[in-house]
């Protein structure tokens, strides 16, 4: 219930943030690369930080597999468009890891979920780190050099977590900043989701039935794989987050990064309008595997 509020009200602040005129617009980008600081990349490093055993990678590890598969079939379908946008497109369709299914995860899965999740999303850097490399370098916006660091600290702050993680365990009080992650996320990637959406950015963007098109196909794909996951584990808690993650509300990332960058992106676009159809059938199947 916690979650679903945070939601709300962030939905709404970013809403009325949106309306904040030009001058907000303009700094829009620096409220984006704040969030990837104090929410990402915070969690990324207490997930890397408070692994007590290499078996608690393996399922996460392999949802993390579904973004490489996305990005692969995207790269390579991708046609007249350049790298970057491929990777943006195929991020649009991914599930959304952090701000949709943590959140979820924790609701339906407690602590066992949320750990999953959350390392799966701290797991998701890696191929996050490419998609942000390709599309820095293939942007409409030129990028500041100086601005590296922060759209990839989700990935330093994992290789930080687990250099903490060797140099001993963390603190007992980090479980709570994880349990806590999951209101915070839902907040902060609510806000910024909505305020992105009605950017004039992306309302300038055209309606295109290729772009709904390629977003089904490479959707239908993403369902798929995580489905399989759902059938193939015996952990409630796996079956849970890939069924969250199969099922999942648009990812929140790509619509503020099509500001971020530059890239005016229709595949972005339907996954903003469309996504949100799949997500109650997310939330259902979270619950029959949870209650069954």
């Amino acid at each position: 219930m916690l979650s679903l509020l945070c939601f709300v009200v962030g939905g709404l602040i970013g809403w009325s943030a949106s309306r904040g005129g030009e001058r907000f617009q303009r700094a829009w980008p620096v409220v984006l690369r704040t969030q990837i600081l104090v929410t990402s990349a915070t969690l990324s490093l207490f997930a890397a930080w408070r692994l007590t055993a290499l078996g608690q990678i393996v399922g996460p590890l392999v949802l993390a597999g579904g973004l490489w598969f996305l990005f692969i079939v995207s790269v390579a379908s991708r046609g007249d468009r350049s790298r970057g946008e491929a990777s943006l497109e195929s991020w649009a369709v991914g599930p959304n890891s952090g701000f949709w299914v943590v959140p979820a995860a924790t609701a339906f899965a407690g602590s066992s979920g949320a750990m999953i999740a959350v390392l799966a999303n701290a797991a998701n850097a890696a191929e996050n780190a490419v998609c942000v490399h390709l599309m820095r370098r293939d942007a409409p916006r030129l990028q500041r050099r100086s601005t590296s660091w922060v759209d990839q600290s989700p990935l330093l702050a994992v290789a930080l977590g687990l250099l903490l993680h060797v140099a001993g365990r963390a603190p007992s009080s980090s479980k709570d900043i994880l349990t806590l992650a999951g209101p915070l996320l839902a907040f902060s990637g609510a806000a910024l989701f909505a305020g992105s959406v009605v950017h004039p950015h992306n309302l300038s963007v055209p309606k295109s039935s290729h772009a709904v098109r390629r977003w089904s196909w490479l959707t239908a794909l993403r369902v798929a794989y995580f489905l399989v996951v759902v059938v193939g584990t015996s952990s409630t808690a796996l079956a849970v987050v890939a069924a969250l993650s199969a099922l999942s509300a648009p990812s929140f990332a790509p619509v503020q990064q099509a500001v971020l960058y530059g890239f005016r992106s229709g595949v972005v676009n339907a996954a903003v309008r469309w996504g949100w159809v799949l997500a109650p059938f997310g939330l259902g199947l979270a619950a029959l595997i949870r209650w069954a």
